[in-house]
């Protein structure tokens, strides 16, 4: 293994323990149910595995519809940190691929 390799794999882990904190964060302090959680985790990595690809612009209206629809399912808080988890993924995949 190289060190460009080694970058890679520290940044997956960097990404894996952010999304491990977030979601303990959002069962423990928001008192969120535990599959709910994993759940739109799993479906944030999914996204931005399907769309690390698309224009800056696409990823700036992916997280403003995300952003509305955790202040209409008055969330925003858990909405926010899935979002984080989003943006970690796409910044992750870019730099990895480069």
């Amino acid at each position: 293994m190289d060190n460009s390799e080694n970058k890679g794999m520290l940044v997956f882990f960097g990404v894996l323990v952010a999304a491990l904190l977030v979601i303990l964060i959002s069962i423990i302090g928001l008192d969120i149910p535990a599959v709910a959680v994993c759940v739109i985790a799993v479906i944030e990595i999914a996204l931005a595995v399907c769309l690390h690809d698309v224009p800056i612009w696409l990823h700036g209206l992916v997280v403003i519809a995300q952003i509305a629809a955790g202040i209409l399912c008055h969330n925003i808080v858990f909405i926010a940190l899935c979002v984080v988890i989003y943006l970690l993924g796409i910044l992750t995949l870019r730099f990895v691929r480069d």
